[in-house]
């Protein structure tokens, strides 16, 4: 099953929200100039990006700044990322590990604890059974970081840390689809990124649904009937994350997905907390947003 595009949700919704991945990520400065003294990475000559850190502790926030970002998604981001896999701060955890690879779908693309059975060892050592090895037409990944990257998933995969002294409420830092986003047809994966874990016990069809609107259905939005849903999962090493797998693709129209965080079954974090829905800086109200599924373009 093909993913859907991911993308991490406009600076004016995340004001005063803080993504997990993104709170840590290492900003990559570009090299202008000749090239004179550049690898063929655009690193400077000599600097080895994949040493570990010191004590040796490999982290996601490590990987996602030495590797997915700067050799990653110069492809695996937007609405193009090959085969919707986006390796973007803030949703490329929640993209990798325990979700079944599109190639071959019998192998995780991380598996936790077993790097020998991880699609994505397999694929930046080009051993995998399909496809070109990663990064696809540039040089390969050196020893040292595809260590890093065995050391992390023998560690369990473990996500990145919270490292937040912000009092401001958990809120909504990604989506995917982003709202006013156009998708092509099937489309069957949602996911919602929060700053903080959730109370998984409140993640349910009360509090998550989606619903087709838009002029063609002549309903209101809430009055809209609800699409069928196979799942809501909240995963249990990404307690971060919402996955929401609809019973059916999605075909063509305007669709609304909803996450209730007001009223007496809302939407709240470990604390007992209600998610701030509406970016308003205050516990509550609900989360909203649109998107559009297409024809594919052929």
């Amino acid at each position: 099953m093909v993913l859907p595009n991911l993308r991490v949700a406009s600076a004016m919704r995340l004001r005063g929200c803080k993504s997990l991945a993104a709170v840590a990520a290492i900003a990559i400065s570009a090299c202008a100039g000749s090239g004179e003294g550049l690898d063929e990475n655009g690193r400077p000559i000599g600097e080895n990006p994949g040493t570990p850190p010191p004590g040796g502790a490999v982290d996601f926030v490590f990987l996602q700044s030495t590797i997915f970002t700067p050799l990653c998604t110069t492809c695996h981001a937007g609405g193009a990322a090959p085969l919707g896999l986006r390796l973007e701060p803030g949703v490329s955890y929640a993209m990798l590990v325990n979700v079944a690879s599109v190639e071959v779908p019998a192998l995780l693309r991380v598996s936790p604890g077993d790097p020998g059975s991880s699609y994505l060892v397999h694929k930046i050592e080009g051993r995998a059974a399909v496809g070109a090895r990663m990064p696809l037409g540039g040089t390969p990944l050196p020893q040292t970081s595809i260590d890093n990257v065995r050391q992390w998933i023998s560690a369990g995969a473990p996500a990145p840390a919270v490292v937040s002294v912000s009092t401001a409420p958990t809120a909504i830092v990604a989506s995917a689809p982003i709202d006013g986003e156009a998708l092509d047809a099937p489309l069957s994966r949602l996911l919602i990124v929060v700053s903080r874990p959730l109370d998984a016990s409140l993640v349910n069809a009360t509090t998550v649904q989606l619903r087709r609107v838009g002029a063609a259905t002549q309903h209101a939005p809430d009055t809209a009937p609800l699409e069928p849903l196979r799942s809501i999962r909240v995963p249990l090493n990404d307690p971060s994350s919402v996955w929401i797998e609809t019973a059916v693709p999605l075909g063509t129209g305007e669709y609304e997905l909803q996450l209730r965080a007001s009223g007496a079954a809302a939407l709240a974090d470990m604390a007992g907390d209600a998610v701030d829905g509406d970016s308003d800086g205050v516990a509550g109200g609900d989360f909203r947003l649109t998107f559009t599924v297409t024809e594919p373009t052929r």
